[in-house]
Formats: C-alpha cells, structure tokens, sequence
C-alpha cells in the first residue's frame, strides 16, 4: 500500500508532466470519468460531462497553451487554476483507490473523497465548486493580470457556476428548471458552452467583446415575449429551454440579468457555507461580482 506522502508526489509530478500539454490535460480527465463518473457505454463520463465540456472549450480557447507558444500565449490564471483542480481531484483518485484514511485531508481532497463514496450531482458540485473556489483563492494574483474584460468573465464564469450548484442544493425557487438545467450530466453546459455570446473562444477578450459577454447589444423585453408566445405547445420544458438558449444574446440577459444577479447576494453566501469558502462573499461589493479586486492594493 502506498503512503499518502507518495500519493501526493505521484500527483504532483503528473501535474508538471501536463502543464504544457492541454490535451494531457484532457485525456487525464476524461480517463478519471471513466473510473470515477458512473461511466456508461452511452455516456463515457456521466458526472464528469459538463467539465469534459468546458475542458474543451478551455483548449479551444488557447488558454492552457505554453507561455512561451509562438502562436498564441497561454493565460497564468487559466493554467494555474486548472491545474490545482486536477491535482486535488487527482490525488482523492488516488487516495481512494488505496484505501487509505490519511487526517487531515486538504478541504478539495476530502469533498472528492465525498464525492468517490457516494456520486451524486450535490456531491459533485461540492467537489467541483470547492476545488475550483479553493484556486481561485489561491492564484488571486494571477487574475489581477488579466485585462479588465477577461476579469469581468471571471466574474461572470463564477457566479453561473455557483448558480447551478445552488439549483443542485435546493436554495433558489427554480424546482424542476433547476435540476434541469444544473444536473452536471444533463444537455445544459454543452450547449451554453457552444455558444459564442456566452464563451467566446478567443482569448484574451477585447474591449469590443464587453457587450456581448454582459448581453448588453440586444433589444427590449418585449421582443422576449412575441418569441416565447409560442411555448405552451411546446413538448416538454427541455425544448423550451433550448430555445431559450438558443436566442444566444437575449439568453445571456435572460440567465444573468433576470434570473442570478437578483439572488446573487444570498447564492455568494450560501456556496460559501456549503463549499467552505468563507472568502466568497468578499468577491461581492454592493451586490455586484468584483474578483479579484477587494484584495488590491
């Protein structure tokens, strides 16, 4: 049996082996779906679907390139992030393959640990959701050297993420839309994540994406509603929800402006409790998202 001691160094030296390699990246990932995600024939990954789906956009995006690529430079932030994310998970991989019952486990690890014992999509997002808060702790710095667009995405990533996790834990009002849209094996990532106006695949942002990340270059409300008339005939709430989505900018308003940022204030509060954050609710000022600007100088 190995010690936790080695289980950690076999982590990290798998870490620096992918740094430079996005597609390591991925194939690490998808490889500990299909061990660790209730893997089917027909869904390879299952739990692990939304994250595969926005490894790939990442990728694509040119984020996680070296920082010395000719072509494109990689961003510290994304990378770092990134991999302190599959190092924790990684490490409670293998910390349950071997059995073993270290103390004093890094607050990541043991939500993974959580997660391997019992797979459910509460215990998912906790895993998920604390690690990836845990890193954007951590790399704060980094992310004060991103362009001032780049940080309101980071922003605007955070609290759809936190959304989606609230629906999971039951602390909003959206019943059946929530675990719909929220479940981390359903259609919803793949699809926000395939549309431009809600992840462009460039990097970094410009002045001239702003408009279109916040939904702002899209018309009234009304033109919303002669849209949406039609969808009491609808099938079933799914296909009303592709729609919804499908009109891309008016889907970024609809999601931000008129369904989190309402609640956001209570949804900072209560993923900090249950993702043992307590540094959350500081990425808030006056109910608006500001990471990572409370910690500057």
């Amino acid at each position: 049996m190995k010690t936790y001691i080695q289980l950690e160094l076999e982590t990290a030296a798998l870490c620096k082996s992918i740094e430079n390699q996005p597609q390591k990246r991925l194939e690490v990932r998808e490889a500990f779906y299909k061990k660790h995600g209730c893997s089917t024939l027909l869904d390879p990954y299952n739990f692990g679907d939304s994250e595969i789906a926005f490894l790939k956009w990442e990728i694509k995006r040119g984020v996680f390139n070296p920082l010395n690529d000719i072509k494109q430079v990689g961003s510290p932030w994304w990378r770092n992030v990134n991999l302190r994310f599959i190092y924790f998970s990684e490490l409670a991989g293998r910390v349950f393959d071997e059995k073993i019952q270290p103390q004093d486990l890094p607050i990541p690890v043991q939500a993974w640990l959580d997660y391997l014992k019992d797979q459910t999509a509460e215990n998912w997002y906790k895993a998920h959701n604390t690690t990836i808060l845990n890193a954007f702790d951590f790399y704060i710095n980094d992310a004060r050297q991103e362009n001032d667009v780049e940080k309101v995405f980071l922003n605007i990533i955070l609290y759809r993420l936190l959304f989606a996790q609230a629906m999971v834990e039951d602390v909003t009002i959206f019943g059946e839309l929530g675990s719909l849209l929220a479940d981390p094996r359903g259609f919803s990532v793949k699809l926000i994540t395939s549309l431009p106006d809600f992840y462009p695949t460039h990097y970094p942002l410009t002045e001239a994406d702003l408009a279109t990340i916040e939904g702002d270059d899209l018309s009234t409300k009304e033109i919303f509603f002669d849209i949406i008339k039609d969808w009491k005939e609808k099938a079933s709430l799914k296909e009303i929800i592709k729609d919804a989505f499908q009109l891309e900018d008016f889907g970024v308003k609809i999601l931000d402006d008129w369904i989190i940022k309402p609640h956001i204030k209570e949804m900072y509060a209560a993923a900090s409790r249950y993702d043992q954050a307590p540094f959350l609710t500081s990425y808030l000022q006056d109910k608006e998202p500001c990471y990572p600007y409370p910690y500057e100088d």
